[in-house]
């Protein structure tokens, strides 16, 4: 099996922390915006975890950034609309911003 990719596990942490804050958005907001989000994050998962194991990663992996910007916008919504306090909102922000520059990176590397 191959090592795990840091980028990946510190999603996989990113992710157990954003849901569990969904987990506590009032329930007019956790059946939509909050749902909304933690499907997102699956699939930010899965893209990643694609562009592991293929040859042309840095479509995948564009993919995942254009992913990673509408879920910035989904957790400024959802402090917006005060499901999420402000200084979750921050430390989300940096977590991003972080797995953002390691995506960016991993697609430098990844062009011929």
């Amino acid at each position: 099996m191959r090592e795990e990719l840091k980028v990946i596990r510190d999603f996989y942490d990113y992710m157990k922390w954003l849901i569990g804050h969904t987990e506590k958005f009032p329930r007019h907001h956790r059946y939509s915006l909050g749902l909304s989000i933690e499907n997102r994050l699956q699939d930010m998962l899965e893209l990643l975890l694609r562009a592991r194991y293929s040859r042309d990663k840095a479509d995948i992996l564009h993919e995942f950034n254009l992913q990673l910007d509408v879920l910035r916008y989904q957790v400024r919504l959802a402090t917006d609309l005060r499901a999420m306090p402000a200084k979750s909102q921050e430390h989300a922000a940096g977590c991003m911003i972080e797995i953002g520059a390691q995506v960016g990176g991993w697609i430098k590397s990844a062009k011929p």
